[in-house]
């Protein structure tokens, strides 16, 4: 019995030692640091520099990095590995001069000592897209344009003040588009003081931008006088009950369902009943359950045409028109997988603006391109059109 203890006491002490926690990743192969980088050139660009360089010649050489700091002393470290012969800096705000340390390293976790490399970036691409932007007055609120020919990720901001002639957040635009629009809505139609500013993902930002400007009235354009019209050359179709009726009937669960022997490029048009200078179209997307958003029959991408008067027809010189759509999911995921995000934008509707100094209309087309569901007909629940009246 004693040898049987005394067996298993030893296999405890065994295993508790082969179980010790072992220093995980590259067994060091020596204590030799790797020699510096030579030929170093630097190119200075907005928000940072490009430092090329020629690598040691060393056989376990891993990696090079460069440390700095950001604007507000944030320590940064951007690495390269071993096959690559420059190192790019980004995140600088303002221009001004920084020694960047450059560090080898290599498999053995040695680093060589650092060689300091004088950088002087330019200014951020946000001060270049702060110079380019407009704000103009807008239906509901202002509208926003800027050029970002880099196309670097911005933020941008637009304050208002609150009662207590504070600033409070109105709207954020998240952005890379090299040329870029966006709305601010649901704006009172009184002068009011907007402060526009724009900040990168490194906490750069410029100083504020602000004006006074006065909203355009905005309201629903009545659906109950909107009725069934066809110019000469663009025919009425259906399936069976789902007429264009049912988008404006404002009911949510019922849908328009085009002829299904149709094809891409067909158009749909309708009577508003009124002259009407418009700010944006909203489509509300047939979901089910929530499967069919952003697929089946519902409109991807189409063209809106519009005229204050009857005498159109099939071809679109007729026609005034009015812009290109494309519909835009949140998610971004393939057809047939949605978040609750797109499901909520599908229900709610999605917003199409209309160019502010396009001229008041009457009688619509809208022409669709592509369907979510790569099918040949639309099929979608309610069409909802907003702006300002105007006495014909």
């Amino acid at each position: 019995m004693k040898k049987y203890t005394l067996l298993v006491s030893l296999l405890l002490i065994a295993c508790s030692w082969g179980c010790q926690e072992e220093e995980r990743g590259q067994i060091p192969l020596d204590n030799i640091p790797p020699g510096q980088v030579t030929s170093v050139s630097v190119k200075n660009v907005p928000g940072g520099a490009i430092i090329s360089y020629t690598i040691p010649d060393d056989k376990d050489l891993l990696y090079v990095k460069a440390v700095y700091k950001l604007d507000n002393g944030t320590v940064m470290e951007q690495k390269a590995s071993a096959y690559s012969n420059e190192l790019e800096i980004v995140g600088i705000g303002k221009s001004a001069k920084q020694m960047v340390q450059i560090i080898t390293g290599d498999r053995s976790k040695n680093e060589s000592k650092p060689l300091e490399v004088e950088i002087h970036p330019q200014d951020s691409p946000i001060y270049d897209v702060l110079r380019s932007m407009e704000i103009q007055n807008d239906f509901g609120g202002i509208r926003v344009t800027w050029e970002n020919p880099l196309e670097m990720e911005i933020i941008i901001d637009i304050d208002t003040l609150d009662q207590e002639n504070q600033y409070t957040t109105a709207g954020t635009f998240y952005t890379k588009t090299a040329i870029g629009k966006n709305w601010l809505r649901g704006c009172s139609p009184i002068e009011q003081l907007y402060a526009v500013s724009i900040r990168d993902r490194w906490g750069n930002t410029t100083d504020t931008v602000s004006g006074l400007y006065q909203p355009y009235r905005e309201e629903q354009i009545d659906p109950e006088r909107f009725r069934r019209w066809n110019p000469p050359g663009i025919p009425y179709g259906c399936y069976t009950i789902y007429h264009i009726e049912n988008l404006w009937d404002g009911n949510y669960l019922s849908e328009f369902l085009t002829s299904t022997s149709g094809k891409l490029g067909d158009s749909f048009t309708f009577d508003m009943g009124q002259l009407a200078k418009l700010s944006r179209v909203k489509v509300i997307q047939f979901t089910g359950n929530g499967e069919w958003a952003f697929g089946y029959g519902n409109m991807r991408s189409f063209e809106f045409y519009a005229s204050p008067h009857p005498n159109v027809d099939q071809n679109e010189d007729t026609w005034i028109f009015m812009g290109a759509y494309e519909s835009n999911k949140p998610s971004g995921l393939p057809v047939g997988q949605n978040t609750a995000e797109d499901i909520e934008l599908a229900r709610n509707g999605e917003d199409f603006m209309v160019d502010i100094s396009l001229p008041p209309v009457r009688y619509l087309r809208f022409k669709f391109l592509r369907t979510w569901g790569g099918v040949n007909y639309l099929d979608f629940c309610e069409l909802e059109l907003f702006g300002v009246p105007v006495e014909e």
